[in-house]
């Protein structure tokens, strides 16, 4: 099994940090957003502060991925969540994709190789997130 990340929404803490900003502000999301892009620090500053356990904050965001593996090894992946996408575009070939949430939440739940390679990737997406720490898993 292969996975390599191929896309993903951009600036993906700074949309985690506007979900977050957005329960507790008056301003539009867009607003701050907007705020947040030339803020980088700031963003850093509240997505380290992240409580993952509220999920929704990490759903608003697409990660796609190329998968090599095999047709038994996508079919225990599909059965095990549901919130995972996956396209066959030849054998042994799929595009998977999925949301940060989805990602926590399955590798939270079982160790296997496909889940320490999303893990992994959404660590490089979204690297000031405490999240799949190794205590946790």
């Amino acid at each position: 099994m292969r996975l390599e990340l191929v896309a993903h929404t951009p600036n993906v803490e700074t949309m985690i940090a506007t979900s977050m900003l957005t329960t507790t502000s008056g301003a539009q999301p867009g607003t701050l957003y907007d705020r947040l892009l030339n803020k980088p620090g700031k963003v850093k500053e509240i997505v380290g502060r992240a409580e993952v356990q509220h999920g929704n904050i990490l759903e608003h965001n697409c990660l796609v991925w190329l998968l090599e593996a095999t047709d038994g090894e996508v079919l225990e992946a599909a059965l095990d969540t549901s919130f995972l996408k996956f396209t066959r575009l030849d054998e042994n070939l799929w595009l998977l994709s999925g949301n940060l949430r989805t990602v926590v939440e399955y590798a939270q739940r079982k160790k296997t190789p496909l889940t320490d390679a999303l893990a992994a990737s959404a660590k490089n997406v979204a690297p000031d997130i405490r999240f799949l720490e190794e205590e946790e898993r």
